[in-house]
């Protein structure tokens, strides 16, 4: 039950890091504007501090819940900060799905990679409506990553 813990909270925080950046990618807008037509001061940007504030804490939260565990697994400070959540091996059995799970979602990057490459082209007539969108295409990758493992892991447990 830990990998869907570990799954869940990679989602959780990949979508709630992309609400983030998303109300930053506004303020630097904002920015832009200001630098391109050389206003004179004072000068206002507004940002939206609930997403990042959420961010923190929910990631802290996740740490917190994580940490003590892996640290008596892991040891060292460096390998539980380091090393994802996903590596928590506890026999040979287990080392084999991760190992599979790898292989499968380095395998999905090869079709992934294109695709959302390919996707970026779309940008420049949806970026009125979704100014963002690069945000979530680089967001959406590791996000089939950890599906692909996790799917992966799923079907061979």
């Amino acid at each position: 039950m830990s990998i869907v813990r570990n799954v869940v909270y990679s989602i959780v925080s990949i979508m709630l890091m992309g609400w983030a950046l998303s109300s930053m990618y506004y303020a630097q807008m904002d920015f832009a504007k200001i630098v391109k037509t050389n206003q004179e001061p004072p000068w206002t940007i507004e940002i939206n501090t609930l997403p990042i504030l959420i961010a923190i804490v929910v990631g802290t939260l996740f740490t917190v819940f994580t940490y003590p565990k892996l640290k008596k697994k892991r040891k060292s400070w460096k390998n539980v900060f380091l090393l994802p959540i996903e590596f928590e091996e506890g026999d040979e059995r287990e080392k084999e799905l991760t190992g599979k799970a790898c292989r499968t979602s380095y395998i999905s990057m090869w079709y992934t990679f294109p695709i959302i490459s390919a996707l970026f082209l779309l940008y420049p007539f949806i970026s009125d409506n979704v100014p963002y969108y690069p945000i979530i295409l680089f967001l959406l990758y590791p996000l089939i990553q950890i599906i692909a493992y996790f799917i992966s892991w799923k079907k061979n447990y």
